[in-house]
Formats: C-alpha cells, structure tokens, sequence
C-alpha cells in the first residue's frame, strides 16, 4: 500500500497535464501512486498518458464534471492518504514530503492542507523557496472558522478511510465542491494547515465567463441549502462555525459577482444567505454590501 494516492481529473488539458505529471515525478517523496481521471477529453490526453506507462493509472469516463472524476480516482485509490492535484496546478519537489512530515509531526490527522503559490506563467514559481515547516493544528476543520487561509481541495492530503466516510465529492456541476467536502469534513478528527513551505503552484487563468460566474451563485446557494438541510456534520453545538465558514465564502462571491457584471445573482445571493448573517452576526456586511454594490454599478456604467 502507497502512503499518497495523486488523484489528477482533467479535461482535455493535455500539455498542462505534462506539466503537472512531471512535477509529480520531481517530487522527493516516492512512495505514491498517480491516478489520472480524464473526464471525456477530446484532444490528445490519452496519447499523452500512454506515454507513461505503468507509472500512471490511467481512468477515463464520460464527462460528468471534476467531482465525478475525483470520485473515480478516490473508488480505485489505494494509498492510506489521497492527495489532489488539479490538471493545471504544480507541485514543488518537497510537496509530499511536507505533508507526511506534518501527518507525523500531528498524529495523522484526518486532513492536512497546504498553502497555494498563485502564478501566471510557470517560471515564476522559480522564486519559491523551501523554508521550514510552519504549520497550526486544529481539532478537526470546523475549529478553523475564525482563521484566514486559502481553502480548496487543490492543496489537501485527506486521510482515505475519512474520505470514503463522507462519501468523495458531491458530483453536480458546481463550483464550491471543494467546500463542501470540506463541511462534510468538518467534524472529522484533526485538521492542520501548513503555512510554509508553500505546497502548490496554483495557475492563474483570464476574467472569469458569465458561465464560471453562474457555477460560482450556483455552488453558494447549494451550500447554503445543505447548512439548511442539516447536511453538514456537528449539529446545533457547531452551527456557528459551519455559517462562519460558509457565510465567509458567501461574501467573496458576492463581491466577485458584481465585479463580473452579474449584480443581479450578487443581490439573489445576497438574499438568500441574509439569514444567517443575522444569526452570525455579520453587520457591517448586510448594512455594507447594498450601497457599495449600487456605486460598484454604476462606476461599471460611466466606463
């Protein structure tokens, strides 16, 4: 049994996966798997994993989104601890190595995230160094609500028999399946977010299309109506942290919604999570938000 299973979805992203497959190789920590999941490529992607032989599982199904895909990787997975990568992202050599170092240094807990690099342009992650490990334990995640750091699947080690618990990711086609895995979580035992060395090369892409702005509302109000729901683990005693977590994510959207030129979905959103604002309390937001969205507009308008 591997210590990492790597489980890559992608979609036809075929020189970027090159990319991504040989930073894996790269890294110092050898005792993984690598599990490509192509979600229905139409370019050359399975040309380019033939090419690795043996030291690529290569799984293919028809497209049916990054969770879907993540949630073969995790079927087929065998390793104590399942690490993510997305198709577009790089890792530094000392990745892996970072996050067993911190998997024994906090009694292997259930998850273990790291810190993105954001770039443009690969090089200029050459200005990445290794630094000694930093890293804060928490209880499980839920305990991390009042903390700020970078939340995405793209940088998490998540213990297998945990994942398999909580069932993967949900599999609709929304942005924000990353959080919500992470809700689903919430109460498992142990969380440590490692603060240096930094673990992923996160790719920046261009402005964000009226479809990624309406995945973005569409993945917002799915979490809220599982929080309603009772979806999330913790009951009444772990509330607070859940709307702390999930309101935070909330108001990012908002903002990038008007931003996007689709104000519309910002207010519908803005309607819908109101109520937990006021059971939070958040109120410089709800008494924020409306006026700043309204001259947001129209400055929008006089470009």
């Amino acid at each position: 049994m591997p210590f990492f299973s790597i489980v890559i979805p992608t979609y036809n992203r075929a020189r970027l996966l090159e990319e991504s497959l040989a930073s894996v190789f790269a890294q110092e920590l050898t005792d993984f798997e690598v599990l490509v999941v192509d979600d229905g490529s139409t370019d050359d992607t399975q040309a380019v994993l033939a090419r690795y032989g043996e030291r690529v599982r290569a799984l293919r199904q028809t497209n049916q989104g990054q969770g879907a895909a993540r949630n073969l990787g995790i079927q087929h997975a065998t390793g104590r601890y399942i690490v993510f990568l997305d198709s577009d992202d790089l890792w530094f050599p000392w990745t892996l190595e970072t996050y067993k170092q911190a998997i024994g240094m906090y009694g292997e807990p259930s998850v273990v995230m790291g810190t993105p690099a954001p770039f443009h342009h690969p090089e200029e992650l050459g200005r990445v160094r290794r630094e000694t490990l930093r890293a804060h334990a928490f209880a499980d995640y839920f305990a991390t609500a009042e903390e700020s750091f970078v939340r995405t699947a793209c940088v998490i080690a998540v213990r297998a028999e945990a994942l398999r618990r909580v069932e993967g990711f949900t599999a609709r086609r929304i942005s924000g399946e990353d959080h919500d895995l992470l809700y689903r979580l919430g109460t498992e035992r142990g969380f440590v977010c490692v603060e240096a060395p930094l673990a992923v090369g996160y790719r920046q892409h261009g402005g964000s299309s009226s479809r990624e702005l309406e995945r973005g509302f569409e993945g917002l109000c799915y979490l809220l109506e599982q929080e309603r729901l009772g979806g999330y683990p913790g009951g009444a005693a772990r509330k607070r942290e859940r709307l702390m977590l999930i309101l935070h994510n909330a108001r990012h959207v908002t903002r990038w919604l008007v931003e996007g030129g689709r104000p519309e979905l910002a207010l519908e959103l803005y309607r819908r999570s109101l109520r937990g604002h006021l059971s939070v309390p958040r109120w410089r937001y709800m008494l924020g938000f409306p006026p700043w969205m309204v001259a947001s507009v129209l400055r929008q308008l006089r470009r």
